[in-house]
């Protein structure tokens, strides 16, 4: 039987219009399983976007904490009230600086940044609490050239008391602090005359000692009650502060923990030294003894500081009037 035209026709557009559907039905899966793929390919793409994300975090953090993080200096300021503190020393400023394990991460040039930012605050009366020169820094002529040069620039009519640190090298430190104007307090107390006849006493403990004695001695005193004067204390490891609560310090000012050099919100500063393990903090008011630790200026070990700045601590004294009843 014979095939008319038109059935021919008939049967070529069906096919036509079949491969048509068989075309659509194709292109359909494939868009379908584009979309499938699509987040199979996103899902197995993001860990490596994220480990990258958290390695350039990481650089950044460690180009930071060794470059803008010991370089940026800050100034820490706290009000100091005490009744025992004489007329003439109320409104008083203390600049108390520590840790500058000199010849790490400071030079002569940051040194002198240094003293000019302590002058510019105009303080009566100027601490350093020891550990000048790094322990793995060999001291030569020309360090203790640069370091007595930039100390001896320190304002020549504000009051200036040093103690040794742990890393000091007795003789040597002895020379360069005494050259730079400062009075070293050796296991020593003093009193200081500020316009008036009633003075403040001010101790400093030699860490370098193999059996520290930490007793403020009083005996020397005439004519005045030790328990009616304003004692400060200078201290190198926070810790010891254990040793001298009994003698009821109204200041006591420490270096040594550098702040532990990095500090994690809502855990314990890392790097914390030896006889920094229980005071760490900035303050603390122990009975009625003030307490400031200094985050130091320099760094050892690892030349690292993250939120954790090199600082200066700049304390106002004021005479508070004793309330009776």
């Amino acid at each position: 039987m014979n095939e008319t035209p038109q059935n021919r026709m008939s049967r070529y557009d069906k096919s036509k219009e079949k491969n048509k559907e068989e075309e659509k039905t194709k292109l359909k899966q494939e868009e379908n399983k584009s979309v499938e793929e699509e987040p199979k390919k996103f899902l197995d793409s993001t860990p490596k976007k994220v480990i990258l994300v958290i390695i350039l975090l990481l650089i950044s953090i460690f180009i930071y904490s060794q470059t803008i993080g010991i370089s940026i200096i800050d100034t820490k300021e706290y009000k100091v009230e005490s009744s025992l503190l004489p007329d003439s020393f109320h409104g008083m400023k203390i600049i108390h600086f520590s840790d500058l394990h000199y010849g790490t991460s400071i030079n002569k040039k940051q040194l002198d940044k240094i003293v000019n930012k302590i002058n510019k605050l105009k303080p009566d009366i100027i601490f350093f609490t020891g550990d000048l020169v790094d322990k793995n820094i060999v001291i030569t002529d020309t360090i203790k050239s640069e370091i007595t040069d930039s100390l001896s620039k320190l304002n020549k009519d504000t009051y200036k008391y040093a103690i040794y640190g742990d890393e000091d090298s007795k003789d040597v430190y002895k020379e360069m602090i005494e050259s730079s104007g400062f009075t070293l307090l050796d296991n020593k107390s003093t009193l200081l005359y500020y316009k008036d006849v009633t003075p403040i006493m001010i101790t400093g403990f030699n860490i370098k000692d193999t059996n520290p004695n930490y007793t403020i001695v009083t005996d020397y005193i005439e004519d005045l009650d030790p328990t009616t004067l304003y004692k400060i204390v200078l201290i190198h490891e926070p810790d010891t502060i254990d040793n001298i609560l009994n003698y009821n310090p109204d200041l006591v000012l420490a270096g040594h923990s550098l702040g532990g050099k990095i500090k994690i919100p809502l855990i314990k500063p890392l790097f914390l030294p030896e006889n920094s393990k229980k005071y760490y903090k900035d303050s603390y008011i122990i009975n009625n003894t003030n307490f400031y630790i200094s985050n130091g200026l320099g760094t050892t070990g690892i030349k690292s500081r993250l939120n954790n700045h090199p600082s200066i601590n700049f304390y106002r004294l004021y005479k508070t009037e004793v309330t009776t009843q």
